[in-house]
């Protein structure tokens, strides 16, 4: 009996000093799922907030109902981003918001950090008036950012470091939230350029310091990966895009909300391994990339643009929960990057691949250096002594001894021409996609709805949907987004298109003009055709599209028709020679 009570005693023991003494276990990159979303600390902080818990429920949801309405008068309405915190800290379980001083809501928010007034100035101050669904209980108030002005109704507090609005305690376990709230925004809609950006100079030591820090659990891959992306880039600009470009374009990574979350600093590594996951996942990497390359970077979360309604509105659903990283450039502040993959998602113009070409330097070298290049070579063999000219062993001689007559080098005209007939060959794999940009862009280019119908169902069987022309044009958009597995903008894109198609072909005249112009519609849905398939069946798509078959008819009918034409003429001479016989 005294032997299984000292046992008793020191299981006990044990069991209430190992877990004070080991870390906790992580609960994932999204936080503990027990953990409150909208949870105060004493003292009018900040202190424990993760309100990605349920985005990838969100994301999932079968009942995609609709949690917020707005009204802007933004010209951009694919930068109107309701973002509602940002994630700035990242202990090696999870990221979340630092505990940080509130204060009383401002009339006027002051001036985003390091946004500098040439900056300032090129953006273009836009109102938003929004209203939160009753279902929609969030704490954090969905803002465009950066905010300038803010009126709404209740007690809500100001965070500056974050520029948020947080819902101010009511009563004992009860705190102001934007449920059923209708409330007015004034914000910029920022327009930085990629010179602006590239050019930057470093940021403040403090924001340096504060937003660089990565765990120590942080695995090496994490680094490394940044590194040889970003191998040869000379700016933190020019590194940003190379990550960007990383997740959302040439990285082979692939849009799954279903993927699991994973636990802590581990995650990353196994996302950078498996390349697939969702909003999170391409989020949190790259923002811990850019913190090992010295880019300030912290995590925003909120809500993508949305649904632009026939009266205006824009509808945001649970669906269009997103997180992306913001990266901090001196003289323009905190920046948002795009490296989710998925439909919809709008990438900015300052941070696409076309924009970083030129360095800071480039323009004053790459002149002299073109220049120089042709001056090389005869600068060259005037400085070459006699002996050596003799020899043949100076660079400029040894042009004019091929063209001679006699002598045993290549003639200019065989070299001129092997080339080009190596460009032949080179170019013969691209005749196809040539072609499939060209034939897209004239039935694009005219407005015309059938040639955008047209282009729409080639590019469904580019990717293996092959045409069905016995099915109504509602039917055959159905049957597109069925078999590519198209759903949010994409989905509406091809029924938009349909619908425009039964008015042209039904509709009474001239009640068709009032309708958009497809285009736009019809590259979406193929966009999102193409980023459903396998990166082979991405290839195949673009290299050896199926539609190019009409090629092959369209030269069978030409043929026919020429052949018939000279049978006919053929008989047109033979009959006057039966007749003199």
């Amino acid at each position: 009996v005294r032997t299984g009570r000292r046992i008793g005693v020191a299981a006990l023991g044990l069991a209430l000093a190992v877990p004070a003494a080991l870390p906790a276990l992580g609960g994932g990159v999204l936080g503990s799922p027990g953990e409150d979303s909208a949870t105060a600390g004493g003292g009018g902080t900040i202190s424990a907030v993760n309100p990605l818990v349920s985005l990838q429920s969100s994301l999932n949801a079968q009942d995609n109902r609709v949690v917020l309405k707005y009204r802007t008068d933004s010209p951009q309405l694919g930068e109107q981003y309701l973002r509602i915190l940002a994630l700035d800290e990242f202990n090696g379980v999870k990221w979340e918001a630092s505990g940080r001083p509130l204060t009383d809501v401002p009339e006027r928010l002051p001036n985003p950090a390091g946004l500098s007034e040439r900056v300032r100035e090129g953006a273009a101050e836009i109102r938003t008036t929004v209203s939160a669904a009753e279902t929609y209980a969030q704490r954090y108030l969905p803002m465009p950012y950066p905010a300038t002005q803010v009126d709404i109704a209740g007690k809500w507090r100001y965070e500056p470091v974050g520029r948020t609005l947080v819902g101010d305690q009511l009563g004992k376990d009860r705190f102001q939230n934007v449920q059923g709230a209708q409330y007015t925004v004034r914000s910029l809609l920022l327009r930085p350029t990629a010179a602006q950006l590239q050019s930057a100079p470093g940021p403040n030591p403090f924001v340096q310091a504060e937003y660089t820090k990565v765990p120590d659990n942080l695995p090496p891959v994490v680094a490394e990966t940044a590194r040889r992306v970003t191998q040869g880039a000379q700016d933190d600009y020019t590194r940003a895009v190379r990550l960007q470009d990383f997740f959302a374009v040439n990285g082979g990574f692939r849009y799954d909300t279903k993927v699991s979350s994973g636990t802590g600093s581990q995650a990353i590594a196994r996302f950078l391994q498996d390349k697939e996951g969702f909003c999170v996942h391409f989020a949190f990497s790259m923002a811990a990339m850019s913190r090992t390359l010295g880019i300030p970077a912290r995590v925003a979360v909120g809500f993508t643009p949305g649904e632009k309604q026939s009266d205006g509105s824009v509808n945001v659903s649970m669906r269009d929960a997103h997180a992306w990283p913001e990266l901090y450039f001196e003289g323009v502040g905190w920046t948002r990057f795009e490296p989710t993959p998925r439909s919809g998602i709008s990438v900015p113009d300052y941070s696409r691949a076309a924009a970083p070409l030129p360095q800071p330097s480039a323009p004053s070298a790459l002149p002299s250096q073109s220049s120089a290049a042709p001056s090389a070579a005869p600068s060259q063999n005037d400085a070459c002594p006699p002996e050596l000219k003799k020899l043949g062993e100076c660079g400029g001689a040894a042009p004019k001894r091929s063209a001679a007559p006699g002598s045993g080098g290549l003639p200019v005209g065989a070299v001129i021409g092997w080339g080009a007939a190596v460009l032949v060959l080179l170019g013969l794999p691209l005749l196809p996609l040539l072609w499939r940009r060209r034939v897209r862009g004239r039935r694009l280019a005219g407005g015309d709805v059938l040639a955008a119908w047209r282009e729409l169902g080639d590019a469904a069987w580019d990717v293996g949907i092959p045409p069905d022309e016995a099915l109504s044009p509602r039917r055959a958009a159905a049957r597109v987004v069925l078999l590519g597995r198209l759903d949010g903008d994409a989905a509406q894109a091809v029924h938009r298109v349909a619908d425009a198609v039964e008015r042209a072909l039904y509709a009474p005249p001239g009640a068709e003009a009032s309708a958009p112009g497809p285009a736009g519609d019809v590259l979406l849905a193929r966009a999102a055709l193409l980023a459903s398939e396998t990166r082979p069946g991405r290839l195949r798509a673009l290299l050896l599209p199926r539609s190019a078959a009409r090629v092959s008819w369209a030269l069978s009918a030409r043929l026919a028709a020429f052949s018939a034409r000279a049978s006919a003429l053929s008989a047109r001479f033979r009959l006057p020679l039966r007749h003199r016989g």
